[in-house]
């Protein structure tokens, strides 16, 4: 995501919770309108253009998913859900050693890098480009041995070696992933990648979308999204050999070290 882009996502999110919606709720009464929304979708279904009625109903399948997708952090008081339930976090916390420098590149509001540090017992430099999730993650998320710092991970060099870099949802996010995958390991002394990236052909729904011409990753943002073969092409490419992964949720978890012939 590029700086600019960043930052109007975070103004749109600040005025977004600074609207009083609280007391437009007695105009929407959930039952009637969720009759109302019900009778829309049939009415949406019937029109003579079955491909146009799935593009409509589709974008309003996504609308929901935002929809979700903010309620479910308002849920857990600040912090999607999916940390919670997922458990991804245990992924990389058990493969972090105490004592190891960790560069958790794309940190966000520092949920992670906080429980890694604390859990591990490792030293995380944490890496974003988003001052308002900085400022978040310093004050929700402060621990002794966490360093938040605002910088782009493409350029940014750190003063000391790096043992394991955390590549939590960040891979797809990237334009050049190969080289920076490369620099990991060349420039900052890398020895260990932990990779979280969502797989494409996640549910029937992804095809249907592509074949009627909408968008079908899961986040508009993204620049790619995975199978198995594209990551270890990826990470082979640059010098990495894929050791374990996992495919859960829709994702995949990777560990990658550095092949024994560098590519």
């Amino acid at each position: 995501m590029s700086l600019a882009r960043s930052r109007a996502r975070a103004l749109a999110g600040r005025a977004r919770r600074r609207l009083p919606l609280r007391p437009l709720r007695i105009l929407f009464p959930f039952g009637l309108w969720r009759l109302l929304f019900r009778l829309w979708l049939e009415v949406i279904r019937a029109q003579p253009s079955r491909a146009q009625a799935m593009r409509e109903l589709l974008t309003l399948h996504g609308d929901v998913l935002v929809g979700l997708d903010r309620g479910a952090i308002d849920y857990d008081g600040g912090t999607h859900a999916k940390h919670r339930l997922t458990r991804y976090h245990d992924f990389f916390v058990e493969r972090v050693e105490p004592g190891e420098r960790v560069l958790d590149v794309g940190c966000h509001k520092g949920e992670l890098a906080a429980d890694l540090a604390e859990r591990s017992g490792a030293s995380v430099l944490a890496l974003d480009r988003s001052p308002w999730a900085l400022e978040h993650a310093r004050l929700e998320n402060a621990h002794p041995r966490v360093r938040y710092v605002e910088a782009d991970a493409l350029t940014y060099v750190p003063e000391e070696p790096i043992d394991t870099v955390v590549l939590s949802n960040v891979l797809e996010h990237l334009g050049p992933r190969v080289p920076f995958l490369r620099r990991l390991r060349e420039d900052l002394g890398a020895r260990k990648l932990l990779i979280r990236v969502p797989v494409l052909e996640r549910d029937w729904i992804v095809p249907l979308r592509r074949e009627l011409g909408l968008p079908y990753f899961s986040d508009p943002e993204h620049e790619v999204e995975y199978d198995l073969d594209l990551l270890r092409d990826e990470l082979s490419a640059s010098g990495w050999a894929l050791e374990e992964w996992r495919l859960v949720w829709g994702e995949i978890w990777a560990r990658a070290t550095p092949s024994r012939a560098p590519a």
